[in-house]
């Protein structure tokens, strides 16, 4: 559409001079002259008219400059060729309009037209005071109503479309306003989770510590006070993760932090823990691992998460488990693939949304790799392949 006008204004320029060849009786007496007596008369008189249509072209960018540029072909035309400045007179009304509407600031806007008013007026001036080939109050009564009406319209356009973008800003203010105002409810929720996770589960974890280090070494027998003292570390790592989780779920109301803030990280060696858990309820667990391990934190997180959920599930639904084997294969392209079996019979694993398992593969699907889980011949396996993190991938070169 910003060709339109440009298109429209050539075409009604090209009546003109297609006119003005056919019938030169019908040009005013300077420009007659000037046609006559000079072979450079009508080149020039054409290269004026295509300037000033060109330079339409940017009257939405540059709309004083514009303006200002058609009022100086118009006194150019008027200095060579009279009151035939007129055959200007739609391009630079579509330029006052332009500058009207699109001017960025008032002291452009007001600038341009000043200059292009001064210009038109000189242009009346020149043509019938100097060439005399036309009535100057008559020229120049037509000439300041098309001005004026430019600009009148121009106004109410550029009244129009500012409230258009003051109720379109507005909108987009409410909307913003909505945003935050869900997520204060989204921060106040997780803090009441927090809360509810630290005078709880806290609480019972702190009781179970207690109670725990008040039967060390109590009963007299190694078996008992082994599996009391694995209860106390359970329970104590227990306690320290909730209060990560807490610390990650407690962000202050009114700040610019994030809903929520990452939780630790876990390390390559921290699965030793997990293993030594299950071997001290009588599970025989071996871990397996070839390749190098990458120095990517992501990486190892999600692998310890893995390890963890199917150990976990096969201590907690396996039957007749005692026996685990991971493995853990780097490849060269920095990837990881996680393979953990257990020989219990009759497996089960809950299948409904929410449970570990549903979530891990969400998260590790989510990362770009792949997660599978279920029965087999003489137990269940859990398979995951976990890529390099962005950051690993680019310095190793693979991406």
């Amino acid at each position: 559409m910003a060709y339109v006008m440009v298109f429209l204004c050539a075409l009604y320029e090209t009546v003109l001079l297609t006119r003005l060849a056919l019938v030169p009786q019908s040009a005013n007496a300077t420009l007659r002259l000037v046609l006559s007596s000079s072979g450079w008369g009508m080149p020039l008189f054409v290269s004026i008219i295509i300037a000033a249509v060109a330079v339409l072209i940017l009257r939405r960018s540059r709309p004083a400059m514009v303006s200002i540029a058609i009022g100086v072909l118009m006194l150019l035309t008027a200095i060579v060729y009279g009151s035939a400045f007129t055959y200007l007179l739609l391009l630079w009304i579509v330029g006052v309009y332009a500058c009207t509407v699109e001017a960025h600031t008032r002291t452009t806007l007001v600038a341009g037209l000043a200059t292009s008013g001064l210009l038109s007026f000189l242009s009346v001036a020149f043509a019938t005071e100097w060439h005399r080939d036309a009535d100057f109050t008559g020229l120049l009564y037509p000439l300041a109503s098309c001005f004026l009406l430019s600009v009148g319209f121009g106004l109410v356009s550029r009244l129009r479309r500012e409230r258009r973008l003051s109720e379109r800003a507005l909108a987009q203010e409410r909307q913003r306003g909505l945003h935050l105002a869900q997520e204060r409810d989204q921060a106040l929720n997780r803090f009441r989770i927090a809360a509810e996770l630290h005078d709880s589960v806290g609480h019972d974890l702190t009781a179970i510590i207690a109670l725990s280090e008040g039967l060390d070494q109590v009963t007299g027998k190694p078996q008992i006070d082994d599996a009391i003292r694995m209860i106390n570390e359970l329970a104590r790592e227990g306690l320290a993760d909730t209060r990560t989780a807490v610390k990650a779920l407690e962000v202050p109301v009114g700040q610019d932090a994030p809903l929520a803030a990452p939780g630790k990280r876990h390390h390559w060696d921290d699965v030793q823990p997990i293993l030594d858990h299950a071997r001290r309820i009588g599970m025989t667990v071996a871990l397996t691992e070839t390749g190098r391990r990458p120095d990517d934190p992501e990486q190892a997180d999600l692998s310890f998460a893995v390890t963890r959920e199917g150990v976990t599930n096969a201590i907690r639904h396996g039957r007749g488990v005692n026996r685990i084997v991971i493995s853990w294969d780097h490849a060269t392209d920095g990837a990881i693939a996680i393979t953990i079996r257990d020989n219990g019979s009759g497996t089960n694993v809950p299948s409904g949304r929410g449970t570990g398992l549903d979530r891990l593969q969400d998260t590790i699907r989510g990362y770009g790799g792949t997660f599978e889980a279920g029965p087999q011949a003489n137990g269940w396996v859990v398979r995951a392949v976990i890529p390099p993190s962005i950051e690993t991938a680019e310095r190793q070169g693979t991406i």
